[in-house]
């Protein structure tokens, strides 16, 4: 949506200023009708801060997404029209950005347009997988149990993710925090140490000594170290930007040691969710691989997901596929035959998904830890290697004095 700026009279004749959000200037004018505002002016305004628009603009998150899905399929399964549904929400809402795109959302429905057609109008607030279930509960008259199950699958991804992230943090914190100290003491405490050992001509030992000339290096070649770093980054942004770069960047996910397990059940336990979903939701074979593909951000499985989808348009089944794929588990394509045989491929999905979320769970816990006294250790080595040289020239000054 665009943000446009405003000067219009209210009802009792005052002139104020603000701000609306919508798709374009006509639907903004026929806002600010609906406001009471009579439009003396408007224009496309500038672009708010990152703060502003974090704070007080209020992006859609996935709570705000599970909060539409749930409260919608509540009012929809009570008798209550998808037009008035939506009003009675937006009155529930202070996060501007999202009243500005329920009001527009309205709009479009009371123009004549569909739920989904009118969702589908925001694409980065309501993704191709959450607009085909919302179409194929259009379409069987089960919109309510539709929307209900998108909450679910939404309130459980995030709540998978938040975990995924809160096991890596402390990691990424240690490795950051020992990136600065390393840099700190090559940039300022290291050449001031050098100074001090060449005045008083101490013979410096083999640790001292690597580390000066790392020192050296870098404080006389910082800026053919900088090129090259930056040639690099823009190479590989060049070559990440390449389908070849892409499907070889998801390749090299699945093989990285240690993690790579947990990297291909992440990936596992995110599909079968969605797919899950998507059947339990009766949308068709064809369209529910196709929407996976799509909500799928690893190009490897997005090829499975491709070769599958054409498969079985031939008329193989999607079990028969999988237990060629390295990448697809036994048990998973075991999972799969044995719903597609019993008429039950949702439930399928449903425990394959339930399986792979209990396994990444357990692997963060094991690899948290583990990682947490490697992580320690290796710290430890480091700043060892770093006090040695810095503290043994120190000792051998103190011995000639």
């Amino acid at each position: 949506m665009a943000e446009f700026s405003y000067r219009a009279r209210d009802r009792q004749g005052k002139v104020i200023r603000g701000t609306v959000q919508a798709a374009d200037e006509q639907r903004a004018t026929v806002l600010l009708q609906s406001k009471g505002l009579s439009p003396l002016e408007l224009k496309s305004a500038v672009k708010k801060s990152l703060l502003n628009r974090t704070v007080f603009g209020g992006s859609v998150g996935k709570r705000d997404l599970v909060l539409f899905s749930r409260q919608m399929a509540s009012m929809i399964r009570a008798g209550v029209p998808i037009l008035e549904a939506v009003r009675t929400f937006r009155k529930q809402i202070s996060k501007s950005g999202f009243v500005s795109l329920l009001d527009d959302i309205a709009y479009d429905i009371e123009g004549g347009e569909s739920l989904s057609n009118a969702l589908a109008k925001y694409p980065s607030t309501f993704s191709l997988f959450y607009l085909g279930v919302v179409k194929t509960g259009e379409a069987s008259g089960r919109l309510s149990e539709a929307l209900e199950t998108l909450a679910t699958y939404v309130e459980r991804n995030y709540i998978f993710n938040r975990k995924v992230r809160s096991a890596l943090t402390y990691p990424v914190f240690v490795l950051t925090a020992v990136i600065i100290v390393v840099v700190v003491m090559f940039s300022f405490v290291v050449p001031q140490l050098i100074v001090l050992f060449e005045a008083a001509q101490v013979p410096l030992p083999l640790p001292t000594r690597i580390l000066v000339a790392v020192t050296s290096f870098g404080g006389s070649y910082w800026y053919v170290i900088l090129i090259i770093v930056v040639a690099l980054g823009l190479l590989a942004r060049q070559y990440l930007r390449t389908p070849e770069g892409q499907y070889a960047v998801s390749t090299w996910a699945l093989h990285i040691p240690i993690v790579s397990q947990l990297f291909r059940k992440v990936y596992l336990a995110r599909l079968t969710s969605i797919l899950h979903t998507l059947f339990a939701s009766d949308v068709p074979v064809i369209e529910a691989l196709r929407i996976a593909r799509a909500s799928t951000v690893n190009r490897v499985y997005q090829r499975i997901l491709d070769e599958t989808a054409t498969a079985v348009k031939n008329g193989a089944a999607i079990s028969t596929i999988w237990e060629h794929e390295v990448y697809i588990p036994p048990i998973l394509t075991t999972m799969v035959g044995v719903g597609e045989r019993s008429g039950e491929i949702q439930e399928a999905f449903r425990e394959a998904q339930g399986f792979f979320q209990r396994d990444v769970e357990e692997m963060l816990d094991t690899i948290t830890v583990f990682l947490e006294p490697i992580l320690v250790i290796l710290l430890a080595i480091g700043v060892g290697i770093i006090s040695a040289a810095v503290l043994l020239p120190i000792y051998n000054l103190v011995l000639v004095l």
